[in-house]
């Protein structure tokens, strides 16, 4: 890949850590911190991580990205939820929190954020499919502020692969599970009941299927992949069937018109092919044309018929 793809990670990472002369010591109110939405960490043993910050204190500073202004948490979600169940105790000398600020761009910090997420935790097929979104909508964006150029042939997919250490493959069933499947389908998928082969299955078929077979897998039946399948090709099947009976009933409508309508319809394709090889009739032929009709006006006054 021939982009910038590896400096942009190299860049997040080190926004992971605050090792970059970028960033500056800054001491923050908890208050003024905010945790995003984007957070994927888990936050697990909060208990546990507010006791070992009573014992030993804050040993590292969080870091903080500075956007439009304000102070998004990039790294310490775990240590801030710790430090939050302190000061509900009334532990106050931990409201003012050391922490390392760079200004970023909305894009910048996502980033960040995401290669957290990415690296720092064992993840799921599901884990994958939501983290190979959040990837693509970031790396998506970054492509628009000219911070991620593409080579010819090349899609963001590819880029959202690389950083996933997955096949383009993999990752493309993972963006149609997550655009097609019903929460339904997504849920069992998420929860370990329906892995991607049956999940990418299911998300192929109507949406009341999708239900059915969710509800049937959550109540403990063991829906293999392969009966999945088979239901979706035995659905195309039926879309096929339907086309050709739409078929059969414009063919049957045809054989039922009347002979009038036969004929006019007959006219009518004449003069639309006059009317695509005209341009290449010879004057004699033009000739023969505007006589026949010449002839047919004047049999429209003998019979006293309105002109157009």
């Amino acid at each position: 890949m021939g982009a910038n793809i590896l400096d942009i990670l190299n860049n997040a990472t080190l926004a992971q850590a605050g090792n970059s002369e970028e960033y500056q010591d800054i001491t923050l109110d908890f208050s003024e911190i905010v945790v995003t939405k984007h957070n994927k960490y888990s936050m697990s043993e909060l208990q546990e991580m507010a006791t070992g910050l009573l014992i030993g204190g804050l040993q590292q500073p969080l870091v903080i990205g500075r956007v439009d202004g304000a102070y998004w948490l990039v790294s310490g979600h775990r240590r801030i939820a710790g430090i939050e169940i302190l000061l509900s105790e009334g532990h106050e000398e931990f409201r003012n929190i050391p922490c390392r600020c760079k200004d970023m761009s909305k894009t910048e910090f996502r980033i960040a954020l995401l290669v957290g997420n990415t690296f720092n935790r064992r993840m799921t097929d599901y884990d994958l499919m939501v983290q190979a979104q959040e990837w693509k909508e970031v790396l998506t964006q970054a492509r628009k502020d000219g911070d991620l150029k593409l080579d010819k042939g090349e899609r963001v997919r590819d880029y959202v692969a690389v950083v996933l250490g997955e096949s383009a493959g993999k990752i493309g069933t993972l963006e149609a599970i997550n655009n097609q499947a019903t929460p339904e389908v997504k849920e069992q998928f998420q929860n370990g009941n329906m892995g991607i082969t049956a999940a990418a299955a299911a998300a192929t078929l109507p949406e009341e299927q999708q239900k059915e077979i969710a509800a049937q897998v959550a109540a403990g039946q063991d829906i293999k992949a392969e009966e999945i399948k088979a239901i979706a090709e035995e659905e195309k099947g039926k879309k096929k069937k339907t086309v050709e009976e739409q078929q059969r009933e414009q063919n049957v409508s045809d054989t039922d018109t009347t002979e009038e309508e036969k004929a006019n319809a007959a006219k009518l394709h004449v003069l639309k092919m006059l009317g695509n090889y005209y341009t290449w009739m010879n004057e004699e032929e033009k000739g023969i044309l505007e006589r026949i009709l010449e002839d047919c006006k004047r049999r429209k006054r003998e019979y006293a018929l309105p002109m157009d």
